[in-house]
């Protein structure tokens, strides 16, 4: 009887503490609610884009009343007004889908003659400009049907229309592209909220019909004007690559840039200094901060009497939105600088300027702005990275706090110049390693030393060459720019030199195969709760992590691809290998497929791999006890297709073979995009690329090309 009271003595005490213990955890989330509201949102924004198809009216005021009545719900409960933000997401998503939605292109075209307004222009290459052009009239297509934006590529011996300029050109058009397989990247998608229903290349010279810029245009032909200005400076003060690269890091123009430059930036992991992002942002808007709060504090009528660290913070904020516009205000560009103002927005308010809180401050007006952005590549690395920096800084100003100690200058000294050499390279393995989470994802690559070689060339870039990028820029009107531009010149050199070291180390070059979805956002999750909880329960997000890269193994990779077009095919042999059927054809989605599937091998590789026997005009092989055939350029022939389980052409087969079980020809992928296939032992699986997309507004549902008017949506 006494030890049953001593066992239920000791009950009570255990759950006591483990009581405490909870207590404790939630007790110290208290005020960080508002760190996971974009992460809410963002789940409601992938639900929204997850969908097979559009939501319907009942769906759209159910999830208006959940927005309204959880957070009237759950005034006290951080968790009630948190899953609000969900609908809330979903309803932000759903209402750009409508602001941007266009007519798009259902069929290709012969050559037909375009018009319209040249609304942005995009170097591509040395030879060639990408106009996105606001129509006018498209030959044979009706003004309700007309796609509000047009994506064109030009040759630029046929035209250099300027900005704002109304123009004709025949041209070739088609719909937007579909993924190059089930599951890949939707580059359709984002053409489509960048207000674009079609795509085409020119097949004759411009035709500039006025040169009257509207009013809408002129801040942006005024600003390439500059931009293309500053181009012609660099290019006369610096040699081809090396004005390339400066102009890539100062007005955003990389079409100039070698692809040996762009690979050797990739494979060591200094990439992203080509995008004007976060890092260019801060250096510039960072420096001007700097500069300008020095050159006060060396005055102390100024210093003593008046606010010269918001004068800084105002004149950083104006001279970062300048660098904003001449660098095009692309997307990425747009959302650093959203970013940078909101930081330097909480000096002028008396608020820390680093925290996880500015981040999410940030994040939200992103994504109340454009939340496609939380499905993009860019948004979803820079936040990851900028996440474990302010998270970091966070632990590590109160680990500084808790400090307290008593030293001499020379050991004052040696302590803070260990502590910034340490702060480096942890804060670029941070960043790197939780980029890394989306990037996998994406591109399927990973940068193994980026480590080193950011370690490296990021102080060269910070201390050399954006200052004197900032200073040739603002001496270029004086005729001054010669020595900022050599200096400039110098440190990107040095930066080149340390990017082709660094690609030169064994392994440098590693491409994974693309994780599941699913996986990469446990992943990400993970990675949030290491970062945004505080307390030892953040330890769980480490868990998190493992199991997202248990699952990711477990994903069941196609057995055979099919290209959109059936230009080529490809199997997966026993080792995982892909094997392709052509060497030559299909060989921008053959990269994509090689890419995800983890491989560094070149088409005309994959195609010499054993597996295909190929004759005149037909291929096959056996996988998994199923022979597989894939005809090719045969159309009217009566093909012979005895013993064949899976047969692909790239002709429209029309009555031939229906005695194969699984027949994919010309029409098939013409009608569903890509396909991908699963051998099992009983069935085959089929996936399509535009199936897999879904019946959303941007996925096209195509129509056969039709004299002389063109079917569009």
């Amino acid at each position: 009887m006494v030890s049953g009271a001593w066992g239920d003595v000791a009950a009570g005490s255990e759950t006591g503490r483990l009581r405490a213990a909870l207590d404790g955890v939630l007790a110290a989330q208290t005020g960080r609610s508002f760190l996971w509201a974009p992460i809410a949102i963002t789940f409601g924004i992938w639900i929204y884009f997850g969908l097979p198809a559009e939501p319907l009216w009942p769906a759209l005021l159910a999830m208006a009343l959940a927005a309204g009545l959880l957070p009237w719900l759950g005034r006290a409960k951080p968790l009630l007004l948190l899953l609000a933000l969900v609908p809330c997401g979903f309803l932000l998503a759903k209402l750009k889908s409508e602001i941007v939605a266009t007519p798009v292109l259902r069929a290709t075209t012969g050559e037909v003659l375009v018009s319209g307004i040249v609304e942005e222009k995009i170097r591509s290459g040395t030879a060639r400009n990408i106009l996105i052009m606001g129509l006018d009239a498209i030959e044979g297509v009706t003004a309700e049907r007309l796609p509000h934006r047009l994506r064109l590529t030009a040759l630029l011996r046929d035209g250099d229309p300027p900005l704002g300029s109304r123009i004709a050109v025949k041209a070739r058009l088609q719909p937007l592209p579909s993924p190059v397989m089930p599951g890949g990247f939707d580059y359709g998608r984002q053409l489509w909220f960048e207000g674009i229903g079609g795509t085409g290349r020119s097949t004759g010279p411009i035709d500039v019909l006025s040169r009257t810029v509207p009013p809408r245009l002129w801040l942006s032909a005024s600003l390439l004007d500059l931009r293309q200005a500053i181009g012609a400076r660099l290019r006369a003060h610096l040699d081809g690559v090396v004005a390339s690269f400066a102009e890539a890091l100062i007005t955003g123009e990389r079409g100039a840039i070698p692809n040996d430059i762009n690979r050797s930036l990739r494979i060591s992991g200094l990439f992203h200094i080509l995008s004007i992002s976060g890092l260019h942002m801060s250096l510039v808007a960072g420096g001007v901060f700097w500069f300008v709060r020095a050159m006060l504090a060396a005055f102390p009528a100024l210093a003593l009497r008046w606010p010269i660290k918001k004068w800084a913070a105002a004149a950083a904020l104006a001279v970062g939105f300048l660098y904003m516009l001449l660098a095009g205000s692309g997307v990425a560009t747009q959302r650093s600088y959203i970013m940078i103002a909101v930081v330097f927005f909480a000096v002028l308010v008396d608020r820390p300027a680093i925290s996880v809180r500015n981040l999410a401050l940030a994040a939200l007006v992103i994504l109340a702005i454009e939340p496609e952005a939380a499905i993009s590549a860019s948004f979803q690395m820079s936040f990851m990275a900028v996440m474990g920096l302010a998270a970091f800084y966070e632990f590590w100003t109160a680990h500084r706090r808790e400090e307290h100690r008593l030293e001499g200058r020379l050991a004052w000294g040696t302590r803070k110049l260990g502590g910034l050499l340490l702060a480096s390279v942890v804060t670029t393995l941070i960043a790197g390693t939780l980029s890394s989470i989306p990037a996998a994802y994406h591109f399927g690559r990973l940068a193994p030393y980026g480590v080193v070689a950011n370690g490296l060339a990021l102080p060269v870039i910070g201390i050399i060459v954006m200052p004197m990028a900032l200073a040739s820029v603002l001496l270029m009107p004086f005729g001054l720019e010669a020595w900022p531009l050599w200096l400039l010149g110098a440190g990107l050199e040095l930066v080149m030199r340390i990017s082709d070291w660094v690609a030169g180390f064994p392994g440098a070059y590693l491409v994974i195969p693309q994780q599941p979805a699913f996986a990469a956002m446990l992943s990400a999750l993970g990675a949030a709760l290491l970062c945004l909880l505080a307390g030892w329960v953040r330890l769980m997000g480490l868990a998190v992590v493992a199991l997202a890269m248990l699952l990711g193994r477990v994903d069941r990779l196609p057995d055979i691809l099919v290209e959109s077009t059936a230009a080529n095919a490809a199997f997966r042999n026993e080792t995982g290998e892909l094997v392709f059927a052509v060497p030559r054809r299909g060989s921008f989605a053959a990269g994509k497929w090689l890419q995800a599937n983890g491989e560094e091998a070149t088409l005309k590789d994959a195609a010499a791999r054993p597996g295909w026997t190929c004759g005149e005009r037909r291929c096959t092989a056996t996988l998994k006890n199923k022979t597989i055939a894939y005809f090719r350029e045969a159309e009217g022939a009566a093909p012979s297709c005895e013993g064949i389980d899976i047969l692909i052409a790239d002709y429209p087969l029309r009555g031939a073979c229906r005695s194969v079980a699984v027949r994919i020809d010309r029409f098939d992928v013409w009608r569903h995009g890509a396909h991908a296939l699963w051998i099992g032992d009983d069935e085959i699986d089929i996936t399509t690329a535009r199936g897999d997309s879904g019946a959303r507004p941007w996925v096209v549902a195509p129509e056969p090309r039709r004299k002389p008017a063109l079917s569009t949506r």
